[in-house]
């Protein structure tokens, strides 16, 4: 008995041992310092992340003012040579209109041509490729159109619809 007696003592120290281990062990991962320490270097990662947000946003607004600028720029330029030629053209004399005699109808004068650009125009049927008829019978009849419509469409015979499409039946 004395044998069982020394076991179970000699386990109850290894308990306690390996408690006294375990509490320290928590004791130093869940202590304030360590905490606090945790909270500090996550505050300063954050920091850090604000700081090259923060960097790369005025980066980006100093690029967009720079290109404002550059457009002000190009509108002040523009606004001094739209006052120049309004000056020139104040400036310069006035033509004066040729006189029309009673002798002379309006349809003799001779008439102020203005350049404009050739304007481009459509006509009305523009010009489309002619599909054969086996063609349009045969994408008709992919489409699960009816032998008989595509007859009537096209304007050819039931007979010839199905025999276009026999001899198409591969690739129906």
């Amino acid at each position: 008995m004395n044998a069982l007696l020394y076991a179970a003592l000699i386990l109850l120290i290894i308990n306690l041992v390996v408690l006294f281990a375990a509490f320290i062990r928590l004791k130093d991962r869940f202590s304030s310092a360590r905490i606090l320490g945790d909270i500090r270097s996550e505050i300063d990662r954050l920091i850090m992340d604000l700081g090259r947000e923060t960097d790369r946003d005025v980066a980006i607004l100093e690029d967009r003012i720079r290109g404002l600028r550059e457009l002000m720029d190009e509108a002040d330029r523009r606004i001094l040579l739209a006052d120049r030629e309004e000056s020139k053209r104040k400036t310069l004399p006035e033509i004066p209109a040729p006189e029309v005699t009673p002798e002379q109808t309006p349809e003799q004068t001779e008439p102020v041509i203005i350049y404009t650009k050739p304007r481009i125009s459509r006509r009305e049927s523009q010009i489309e490729p002619e599909i054969p008829v086996r063609e349009r019978a045969i994408q008709m009849a992919r489409k699960d159109i009816s032998p008989e419509i595509i007859a009537k469409t096209l304007g050819i015979s039931q007979g010839e619809v199905d025999l276009i499409l026999t001899m198409n039946d591969s690739s129906l």
